[in-house]
């Protein structure tokens, strides 16, 4: 690579990382604004990556398995803002469209087109162990000050006072730097996630556990003093999967180092009935979960403060909500009636006063399947599974840091996969753009570095080692060789 093309590979990569906290600390970019912002930002970006490609001759896309869901999904939102026949073809025939409003799904379109190119560009130029490392520094250092923040503003805020550093970030509203306090409970989750994963699967020093169990401490904090019900529900089930994968990790860590095995351990790591049993709590939690914040009262966080507990006539309990968005679903089963334009096709299904408008349908899911149809969901099952399949990858990995990384990864993912049943926040582009780092750091492509090093250094080239043949191999377990620290 010559010297212009290094440095534009150097600009692109710290530049996205500074797009990131961009777009996360002004309210999570939900005004227009910002949100404009970051798209020129990231089309900006891809420019220059283009510019610096040439000169390179180097078009490599890394993981382009994780980028193909999301293009079919963009690409499907450009094809349902689409009207047919275009006027310049025939000016006197009915034009049809798949969407019930042109701009509105177009907005959502080139949103879409966005987050794509950020995730393709971020999973591209994290091409070394530095800059996966970074990468994770980066979320976790975002998501700490964002709590730090928060439990700031809860005890610093006066009454009176208009705004808190933003100036829309008003007394009782929200919590941290986000109008809502669902939205913060989801970068809450992807922190605790990350930061577990780091800590308890190996991926730190002994030394500097106590660290991270203090910064563990301080998100956590401000997770449970955010109030956000689907934040805990997402966090109990995030705790479930990282308990049962971290102990099973070091009882394979134990016995690769040769110590005495322990019968619990290796129960626990080799039973069906626990893997079953681990299963079955994360539906159970899940089940109730939703079922308890299902029936919740969203008029006093929609509407105006005024309006009284005891009202019934509004219709927006969750369930009810659900109830309509369903319908909406089955009025356009396979096409859907365009992304963007949910607030303009619920109405006429809401059983409401009116006097709360509802611009989402309180769970991704069924927001995607009322906007998309069922090519829209078949997109997104898509893209599960490919996370899914990334992540028993990763999970196979030598390195014992990218490992541990991307276990914390995973578990984010999870709580935010399981918050989205009772939120939206995935709709919010700050949330989105974290959620997007999450699974570079999942699925990122890193080569192996130790190795090199070594020979750099001086040292000796290591003989073929049986053990290295498999990513499980017990050099993997026990993570010799590898950088560990953060």
């Amino acid at each position: 690579m010559n010297p212009f093309s290094r440095i534009i590979n150097i600009v692109v990569f710290w530049s996205l990382l500074g797009v990131i906290a961009l777009a996360v600390f002004p309210y999570g970019s939900v005004d227009a604004w910002w949100e404009t912002t970051f798209e020129c930002s990231v089309f900006l970006l891809t420019a220059v990556w283009i510019v610096g490609a040439i000169f390179a001759r180097d078009w490599q896309i890394r993981r382009v398995s994780v980028l193909l869901p999301m293009i079919a999904t963009t690409a499907y939102a450009f094809v349902q803002a689409i009207q047919w026949p275009p006027a310049w073809l025939n000016k006197s025939a009915t034009q049809h469209m798949l969407s019930i409003d042109h701009y509105q799904t177009y907005i959502t379109a080139r949103k879409s087109l966005a987050l794509t190119l950020f995730l393709g560009l971020l999973l591209a130029h994290t091409s070394t162990l530095l800059r996966f490392r970074w990468v994770v520094r980066a979320v976790i250092g975002i998501g700490l000050v964002s709590a730090l923040l928060g439990i700031l503003r809860q005890f610093l805020q006066l009454p009176d006072s208009e705004g808190f550093l933003l100036p829309l970030l008003f007394y009782g509203t929200g919590y941290g730097q986000f109008i809502s306090p669902n939205a913060f409970a989801y970068l809450m989750e992807l922190t605790l996630g990350l930061l577990a994963g780091v800590a308890l699967g190996g991926g730190v020093r002994k030394n500097r556990v106590l660290i991270y169990l203090a910064i563990i401490a301080i998100v956590f904090a401000a997770l449970v003093l955010s109030n956000s019900r689907g934040g805990l529900l997402g966090f109990a089930c995030e705790s479930v999967f990282m308990l049962f994968v971290a102990l099973s990790w070091y009882a394979e860590r134990r016995l690769a180092r040769g110590g005495e095995p322990n019968q619990w351990l290796t129960f626990f790591r080799a039973s069906k009935l626990v893997r079953f049993a681990v299963i079955a709590i994360v539906l159970i939690t899940l089940s109730v979960g939703v079922l308890w914040i299902g029936g919740d009262r969203l008029a006093n966080k929609l509407a105006d403060q005024t309006v009284s507990n005891q009202d019934n006539s509004d219709g927006a309990t969750r369930q009810e909500i659900w109830r309509a968005s369903w319908k909406l679903f089955k009025n356009s089963p396979w096409t859907g009636t365009g992304f963007g334009a949910y607030f303009l096709g619920i109405p006429q299904f809401e059983t409401s006063s009116g006097r709360i408008k509802l611009e989402q349908a309180h769970n991704d899911y069924l927001d995607l399947a009322a906007s998309g149809g069922l090519i829209g969901l078949a997109a997104g099952a898509w893209f599960i599974a490919v996370i899914l399949w990334q992540a028993k990858r990763s999970f196979a990995v030598r390195n014992t840091y990218q490992r541990a990384a991307a276990l914390g990864a995973a578990t984010g993912i999870l709580g935010v996969g399981v918050h989205s049943f009772v939120d939206f926040g995935l709709q919010l582009t700050g949330i989105a753009i974290v959620f997007g780092a999450s699974v570079v750091i999942l699925a990122a492509d890193v080569p192996m570095e130790a190795a090199r090093s070594r020979h750099r250094n001086g040292g000796p080239r290591r003989s073929h080692d049986p053990s290295s043949s498999s990513p499980a191999g017990p050099r993997a377990l026990t993570g010799r060789n590898t950088h560990r620290d953060l």
